[in-house]
């Protein structure tokens, strides 16, 4: 049995709801926007019924052509007699029976159902003097056309008075003496009387209990057929890419039923019901549902070829290290994937016969009130495209974004997804992105390597000069450190230490190799104070009790001496910044 999978089927779901959806909001549209807009929603002024127009005394909506062709199928489907009234009235002297009306009734329903096309029913001129493309009113209109492949058969409608002195249109006799010719050429109705009465007597809905029966049962018979068909189309394009040398197709199990299969079986099904001679107003319901499901199916279909091509564009992209345009190619997909959605939308409306420019003006005003309210939907939307375009980061990156660090694994419409060193998930709005510290490490060529080292208060100026050369030489045989910025210098004086700075780029990109360098630089320079006796400081704190003094007396008497001297040379009025001062000058 064939079977669709189960991310299909949710798809197709999703899919099916998301149109729903679009063609009732479409159809709102169209009827709200009718109050904003003028013209917009309400009958053109050719169409509008005149001040003298006259309701049909009958009430059979003869008014219109198209109230008389759907009034006579009504009638007809429902076997009323009064169907023969949509007739136009046989001319003066030919006179016609009852009972041949109604047995030419029930043949031009057999005749329409077979051979009319479901759309014309709506497409039929709705306005009451039939007027055209020109304005001009008519008093004769002709309804068929072609039907895929076959001729479908014309019905000539004519505008005449009725025995009221009221203009109606009606059936015309030229369409009428066709009508016996077109039905003997049917193969449904001979089989019909074929079969068990019962099953042409019961009429669910006003079709026979028989054309129920067919339609269920040529349900999988057309799917099946539209399985087979697809499967042979991929099995001979595979051949044709395989004869080309190009790569393979990716393998699918034989029960895939995917968009090109679905497609296939609702078009055959389409044209099996229509070739039993089903109902024509079943058709006009099975039209809509069938327009939603062609609409999903090409949806389906579009969208795997698209997603197709753009898998071969990121892989090329992938394989030559071209990250951030491997991002906006999958930013466009998804992009693209609503555009395509909203045109078949348009499409499947336009085929149902909805006021398209009424939907497109509703969902514009709808758009704007949607965009007030989704300020910051669009501010990610906008961001995502600004981050890809300026490629500051891209999938694979290792960046911190504020005070989130982190791998990039997607960019997507609104967010930015980043793994992050606990190995979770973190989703930062674009908008956040675009307008944060962004720190990219994929563009660092080196890393910075910065130690402090405490050297003891005992060690000689001497000693410790030997030391710092001692390190700057671990420093200048280091391959991994760069030598034109490398240092080594006392930086002050601390609180219990004589602080050191090693001051080194280790020319690795990648941190786990930079650590590893880090290493081995750290133990050369602790190998090196161990062989130097450069001992390292801890912190401490001394308590030393002398009662010596601090001061040595005889440097502090030669000091009182030389201020004293300089005192005696100042002048009377003089200070000793002026002292000061004079020896500067000097």
């Amino acid at each position: 049995m064939i079977a669709i999978d189960k991310f299909a089927a949710r798809k197709f779901a999703w899919m099916l709801l998301a149109l729903a959806l679009c063609l009732v909001t479409g159809a709102f549209a169209a009827a709200q926007v009718s109050s904003l807009l003028p013209g917009v929603g309400s009958k053109p002024a050719a169409q509008a019924p005149a001040a003298n127009a006259t309701i049909d005394p009958l009430g059979l909506n003869r008014e219109t052509p198209r109230g008389t062709i759907v009034g006579f199928i009504r009638m007809a489907q429902e076997e009323n007699e009064r169907a023969a009234e949509y007739f136009q009235p046989p001319m003066k002297g030919r006179r016609v029976t009852a009972e041949e009306e109604q047995e030419l009734a029930k043949q031009l329903f057999t005749v329409l159902n077979s051979t009319f096309p479901a759309s014309a029913l709506t497409s039929t001129n709705a306005d009451y003097e039939g007027r055209g493309d020109d304005g001009r009113p008519r008093d004769e209109i002709t309804i068929g056309g072609t039907h895929l492949l076959s001729e479908s058969f014309p019905v000539t409608l004519v505008r005449l008075e009725d025995v009221h002195n009221v203009k109606l249109w009606f059936i015309s006799r030229q369409t009428l003496s066709k009508v016996p010719e077109a039905y003997d050429s049917l193969q449904w109705p001979q089989v019909e009387q074929k079969l068990p009465p019962w099953l042409v007597r019961n009429r669910p809905l006003g079709m026979p209990l028989w054309q129920w029966i067919a339609i269920v049962l040529l349900a999988p018979i057309a799917a099946a057929l539209g399985w087979a068909i697809a499967l042979a189309g991929r099995t001979l394009f595979g051949k044709y890419r395989h004869y080309r040398g190009l790569q393979e197709l990716s393998p699918r199990p034989l029960k895939h039923y995917g968009p090109g299969a679905m497609l296939i079986a609702v078009l055959i099904h389409y044209e099996f019901v229509r070739q039993i001679g089903t109902s024509l107003l079943y058709r006009q319901y099975y039209r809509y549902f069938l327009i939603v499901v062609i609409a999903i199916a090409g949806y389906w279909a579009i969208t795997r070829i698209t997603h197709w091509i753009f898998r071969g564009i990121a892989a090329q992209l992938t394989e030559r290290g071209r990250l951030a345009e491997r991002s906006l190619v999958s930013l466009t997909r998804r992009v693209l994937d609503v555009l395509i959605f909203v045109v078949v939308a348009l499409l499947a409306l336009s085929w149902m016969n909805v006021n398209v420019t009424a939907a497109l003006a509703g969902l514009g005003i709808g758009g704007l009130a949607i965009g007030l309210g989704a300020q910051k939907t669009f501010e990610n939307l906008l961001g995502g495209i600004s981050i890809l375009t300026d490629k500051a980061i891209v999938v694979g990156d290792s960046c911190k974004i504020g005070d989130r660090a982190g791998t990039v694994e997607d960019i997507g419409l609104r967010s930015t997804r980043i793994r992050t060193e606990e190995r979770t998930v973190v989703s930062i709005p674009n908008g956040t992105v675009a307008t944060a510290t962004l720190e990219n490490f994929r563009f660092r060529d080196k890393i910075l390597c910065r130690q402090l080292v405490r050297l003891r208060y005992d060690l000689a100026s001497d000693h410790m000069r030997y030391v710092l050369a001692q390190i700057r030489e671990v420093l200048a045989s280091n391959p991994k450190v760069e030598a034109s910025t490398s240092r080594v210098r006392i930086l002050r004086f601390g609180d219990y230490a004589v602080e050191v700075e090693i001051y080194a780029y280790i020319l690795e990109r990648e941190y786990g190799n930079y650590l590893a360098a880090q290493e081995t630089l750290i133990l050369d320079v602790l190998d090196t104070l161990d062989r130097t006796g450069g001992a390292l400081a801890l912190p401490s704190q001394t308590t030393i009790v002398t009662q010596d003094a601090w001061v040595n007396p005889e440097k502090a008497a030669a000091a009182k001496k030389a201020v004293e001297s300089d005192r005696a040379t100042l002048p009377p009025n003089g200070s000793p910044d002026d002292l000061h001062r004079g020896r500067d000058r000097s």
